[in-house]
């Protein structure tokens, strides 16, 4: 396996991010000096964009163009969207440069997701021990880090902005664009009677994954407000707008030991129960920020971000990918993008937004009402045996 590609892809997959999604609010808030409800709109935009494209590109993935074609593509138009918004000036030109950033970059992840998933897929066939997801994934965590050292020395420093963390983003996604013939070739499966699209969505329907991937719609609309607005919080308790990236770090720096020792977890814990620790330290989380807005309590409620990602990120694409078949495994991460990463950021950002005119805290209770309720609904309706057969110690 090209092990070394698929940890650079994805340290730079979140190094975009990790430029783009701590800043922009600053940026937004700051810079524009744009009201809440803007930003709320802004950021749910860019959910309403990804409801659009990763099942798209995923079917193309499934059905037309190698996986790796695709991710180059969608590196390259992130890299001309996100210069053109480090100049954007007034509502509108966020609003629609956000859409655009969500069309061209949500479908890369799903999409690398997928390579991983058929390599390792393909080693197993082979009588070779695959990489545990994990092992690369946590790469990712890295790579979300790194933008921020580069950030805080320059906003400090007063060199530049919140349109700084715009250029570094765009940095990332060219560098992972000359990086993607690094990547397997892995052509299309061999067509089928099934529709890639139309199969993925059949077993999302089906129970019992729709008692996972409704509550995550949930979870995902409950930190969709976390990302839209925990950085206003960060600047709002008095905290300069420099140390924004850095204190996002925390959070990121108490996750990385929840993946690396997800297997040996899995190993003692059942899915079932992970996912619901991880519901549950979002409800916290939210309710905390909500309630107990200080530099002390938005510091220490980094705490909880491990078993979060767990949950969120790590867990649910391995549980996916077991319920998918090879003609439909990029489709499957592709819908769950477009419902987790689309549709849910769009109602929970926006919803937020207009929540936050009245006070950041009543965005953070929003926030929690949504992880509430989601714990809830997993812990009456989603156990799937299956599941914690094939994913307990075998990844």
């Amino acid at each position: 396996m090209r092990t070394a590609a698929f940890k650079l892809h994805y340290f730079l997959l979140y190094a975009v991010v990790g430029a783009y999604l701590p800043y922009v609010p600053v940026f937004l808030g700051h810079d524009l000096k744009l009201p809440d409800s803007q930003i709320g709109w802004i950021a749910g935009c860019y959910g309403l964009a990804v409801v659009l494209a990763p099942p798209v590109m995923a079917a193309l993935a499934d059905r037309k163009l190698p996986g790796r074609t695709l991710v180059a593509f969608g590196y390259l138009l992130s890299c001309a969207v996100l210069l053109a918004f480090a100049g954007a000036q007034g509502f509108a030109a966020a609003l629609l440069l956000s859409a655009a950033f969500g069309l061209a970059y949500t479908p890369l992840t799903p999409l690398l997701d997928g390579l991983t998933f058929a390599e390792m897929a393909r080693m197993r066939a082979n009588g070779t021990a695959p990489p545990t997801y994990g092992a690369l994934r946590v790469w990712g965590s890295l790579g979300f880090m790194a933008p921020a050292f580069v950030l805080f020395a320059v906003m400090y420093s007063g060199l530049a902005s919140g349109r700084a963390a715009m250029l570094v983003s765009a940095a990332a996604a060219l560098l992972a664009a000359v990086c993607a013939r690094l990547l397997p070739r892995v052509p299309p499966e061999p067509r089928s009677a099934a529709v890639p699209t139309a199969a993925a969505w059949a077993e999302l329907r089906r129970q019992p994954t729709f008692a996972l991937i409704a509550p995550l719609v949930l979870l995902f609309a409950s930190i969709s407000v976390f990302y839209a607005f925990y950085p206003r919080l960060v600047v709002e308790v008095g905290i300069d707008p420099a140390w924004v990236g850095l204190v996002s770090n925390l959070g990121v720096l108490f996750e990385l030991p929840w993946i690396f020792l997800a297997p040996a977890i899995l190993r003692r814990a059942s899915v079932r129960s992970l996912m619901l620790f991880g519901a549950a330290c979002m409800t916290g989380r939210m309710a905390l920020l909500a309630v107990v807005a200080t530099p002390t309590t938005v510091l220490a409620t980094q705490l909880l971000h491990g078993p979060v990602v767990l949950s969120l990120y790590l867990l649910p694409p391995m549980v996916l990918d077991h319920k998918a078949r090879p003609d439909f495994r990029n489709s499957v991460q592709g819908l769950y993008a477009a419902l987790c990463y689309g549709a849910a950021r769009f109602v929970g950002s926006g919803a937020a937004g207009h929540a936050a005119e009245f006070g950041l805290q009543w965005a953070f209770a929003l926030a929690a009402a949504f992880a509430l309720a989601a714990a809830l609904w997993l812990a009456l309706a989603w156990r799937d045996p299956a599941v914690e057969t094939a994913l307990r110690g075998s990844r």
